[in-house]
C-alpha cells in the first residue's frame, strides 16, 4: 500500500524509473550524486539523499541486495565491504565499477580486481556445455564456485576423441588468489589465475572468447 509499481534503470549516477520496460521517457530520475546512505530497512531499500528519501521494494532480498550493491558501488566508486552476495554477483559489481571508472575517465586502482573476459555467470553443468559448444573459441573459463564459495576454473580438452573436463577451485586471499591444485599455487590477480593454466598446459588451454554466446 502506498507503493507504485515501476521499472528502474541505473546508468552512472542517474537512477531512472519507468512505467514499463518499453517506456523511453522516465517518470522520475534520481541524482545519486546526492546520495547519503542506501540501507535495507523493514524489507525495503531506503535511499536517503540530500533533502529527499526514497523507499524501494523489490521482488526478493537477493535482488534488493544487488540494487544496494550497484547503487553504492557507482556512487562511492568502490564495493561496499558488507554486501551479502555470491561470488558471481560480486564479479558483476566489479565489472560495473570498471565501466563506471571508464565512463568517468578515472584510472583503475591497482588494488581493484580486474575481471577477465573469460568469466561467465554459469553453473558447473552450464560451463561444461558452454565449452562443448565453443570449439575453436577457447577451452577454459572462470565461473562462480559451487555453493557460493569462491570461484572455479573449468577446462575441456580432447584426448583420443574423449573429452576431459576438469574443475579447479580458486580461493580468494588477502594478497590474491590460491588455485587448488596438487601444489597450491598463489596468484596476484584473476588474470594470473588464467595464465597459470595457459602456461601449465603449454598453450593447449586458452580462455574462452568473451564475445562467444550461446543459448544454454
Amino acid at each position: 500500500q502506498g507503493y507504485q509499481r515501476v521499472w528502474a534503470g541505473l546508468r552512472g549516477l542517474k537512477l531512472s524509473f519507468y512505467r514499463s520496460p518499453q517506456e523511453q521517457e522516465p517518470l522520475e530520475v534520481l541524482d545519486l550524486g546526492e546520495l547519503v546512505t542506501a540501507q535495507a530497512e523493514g524489507g525495503a531499500l531506503v535511499l536517503r539523499l540530500r533533502g529527499q528519501e526514497v523507499t524501494m521494494k523489490v521482488e526478493s532480498r537477493e535482488t534488493q541486495e544487488m540494487w544496494r550493491g550497484f547503487i553504492l558501488t557507482v556512487t562511492k566508486m568502490r564495493m561496499p565491504p558488507d554486501l551479502a552476495l555470491l561470488p558471481g554477483q560480486n564479479v558483476q559489481l566489479l565489472e560495473a565499477l570498471r565501466e563506471e571508472r571508464q565512463r568517468r575517465g578515472t584510472a583503475v586502482s591497482p588494488a581493484s580486481p580486474v575481471v577477465p573476459g573469460c568469466f561467465f555467470e554459469v553453473t558447473r553443468a552450464e560451463a561444461e556445455r558452454l565449452l562443448e559448444q565453443s570449439a575453436g573459441r577457447g577451452n577454459l573459463l572462470l565461473r562462480p564456485g559451487g555453493h557460493g564459495q569462491g570461484l572455479s576454473v573449468t577446462t575441456r580438452q580432447e584426448l583420443d576423441g574423449t573429452a576431459l573436463l576438469r574443475h579447479y577451485k580458486v580461493k580468494r586471499e588477502a594478497q590474491g588468489y590460491v588455485i587448488d591444485v596438487e601444489t597450491p599455487h598463489r596468484c596476484s590477480s584473476l588474470a594470473d589465475v588464467v595464465q597459470f593454466f595457459v602456461r601449465r598446459s603449454k598453450g593447449s588451454l586458452q580462455p574462452l572468447d568473451p564475445d562467444y554466446s550461446t543459448q544454454l
